[in-house]
């Protein structure tokens, strides 16, 4: 089956990868060869995600180390691997507080940052939506876990019945009832990703021709 998958960056990095060790992950060869079964014949992968903010992080290397891994996924797979980005916006509202705050018994509201990933869901469901009707991909393989995208799955399910639909699931521990619902009642299989599976396809510690290498940090 001509297969395509869709990777939700930010959504597998804070649902499995944030706490990890295996951040330096090739995402290509994940699905290639940990993902998928052997029926599946790897059109494309395509991994969206959002240049991060220096102000996102208390660790301002943050920005550049993704730099940095962004450049050795393009680095190793010029072919095979699309990477598309969209775009973190900073606002900074006034949000009620949860519970006062003994100190200052009269403040009801703070002033926060805040930050939102923008494009991501929207790009996702579009591509998504697009390669169902231009005959793109036999099957579409989500690695999400973001319940927004249902109606793309929905869509593509009423309207290509025939489109075999994969979901990837970035969570952490092996509990089935943490899948997303809204995406799974859509899905014609599910898997959990598993730390060996993430063992199993990493980048090499230096990007060969390159001057790329793994963070130092990554290594902890």
């Amino acid at each position: 089956m001509r297969t395509i998958a869709y990777i939700d960056g930010y959504n597998l990095y804070y649902g499995l990868l944030r706490k990890s060790k295996f951040k330096w992950l090739d995402v290509y060869n994940l699905f290639l060869n940990q993902a998928l079964n052997e029926s599946s014949e790897i059109v494309e992968v395509r991994y969206y995600t959002a240049p991060m903010l220096g102000k996102m992080s208390d660790d301002l290397e943050s920005p550049i180390r993704q730099r940095r891994y962004l450049q050795a996924l393009r680095k190793m797979h010029p072919h095979g691997l699309k990477l598309i980005e969209g775009r973190i916006v900073a606002s900074t509202p006034f949000q009620r507080l949860f519970r006062p705050i003994p100190e200052v018994p009269h403040l009801k509201k703070v002033q926060v940052l805040d930050f939102n990933e923008k494009k991501t869901d929207v790009n996702i469901a579009a591509d998504m939506i697009n390669g169902a009707w231009t005959r793109t991909y036999d099957q579409a393989v989500l690695c999400s876990n973001d319940s927004d995208l249902e109606g793309a799955l929905r869509s593509i399910k009423e309207h290509h019945p025939h489109i075999r639909i994969g979901l990837v699931a970035p969570i952490s521990g092996d509990d089935p009832r943490k899948i997303s619902n809204d995406l799974a009642q859509f899905s014609d299989w599910k898997k959990i990703l598993s730390p060996v599976h993430l063992s199993k396809a990493q980048l090499p510690d230096r990007i060969p021709r390159s001057h790329l290498s793994k963070p130092a940090a990554w290594n902890i």
